[in-house]
């Protein structure tokens, strides 16, 4: 009787620590897919000059695929972004179908991803000819 009750607990304890498991699956925090959902461009400075209000009219759609749309009043820009580095730690946006003077062939470039959590990713370059950060705001 006692060896029953026994083998009743532990197969309790098993069940409720398989039920209580911590789900670390959520898009958007997790390490794997920080960059994930609908993002505005907060704060963007190069070199010590502040370019934030050029980036005002255009929103960045990033899906976990790789799949990165910048849209702003009258276009849509079909983008990508890949992770440079096993640890998820440097981003490379590729930005395309924009012209020359578009303020966001300054995204074009490899990220360092300092920080994040729900509703923001902070960046900073690593382009050794440029010192530029980067901070983009959920909307």
């Amino acid at each position: 009787m006692r060896y029953s009750k026994s083998i009743n607990l532990l197969i309790l304890i098993i069940m409720l620590g398989i039920a209580c498991k911590k789900d670390n699956t959520t898009t958007g925090t997790s390490k794997a897919e920080p960059i994930v959902g609908n993002w505005r461009v907060s704060s963007f400075v190069k070199d010590s000059v502040d370019l934030t209000a050029q980036f005002t009219p255009y929103l960045f759609n990033s899906t976990a695929n790789g799949g990165l749309s910048i849209h702003d009043n009258n276009n849509t820009y079909n983008s990508s972004w890949n992770w440079s580095d096993d640890n998820h730690t440097m981003c490379h946006f590729h930005i395309m179908g924009c012209d020359n003077n578009s303020v966001l062939w300054e995204v074009e470039d490899d990220w360092e991803l300092v920080s994040y959590n729900t509703q923001s990713c902070h960046f900073k370059t690593h382009n050794p000819h440029h010192n530029s950060t980067m901070i983009w705001t959920k909307y």
